[in-house]
């Protein structure tokens, strides 16, 4: 249903079949990746289209990442247990 958003926004999915290969992350960060992906090819194809994309919110990449463990914790932001004796 989310790698499909983009034909369903244009109404053309019955004229296009995909195939599509995703490594790496979990299910929802890959159906996000091929649903930019798709994005970006139909937009590559047709350039009108891309106003309509983009205002769904379709053409932009969800940039957030994992934060880096930092030293001396153990996590990003969880710390040690502290033992005050």
């Amino acid at each position: 249903m989310i790698a499909n958003l983009p034909f369903a926004v244009l109404e053309n999915g019955d004229d296009w079949d995909v195939v599509v290969n995703a490594k790496g992350g979990g299910i929802a960060g890959q159906m996000g990746a091929v649903r930019l992906g798709i994005a970006r090819a139909l937009v590559e194809n047709d350039d009108t289209i891309k106003s309509e994309l983009r205002r769904e919110g379709l053409l932009t990449r969800d940039a957030r990442v994992v934060e880096r463990k930092k030293y001396g914790r153990a996590k990003a932001r969880k710390r040690f247990q502290f033992s005050k004796r």
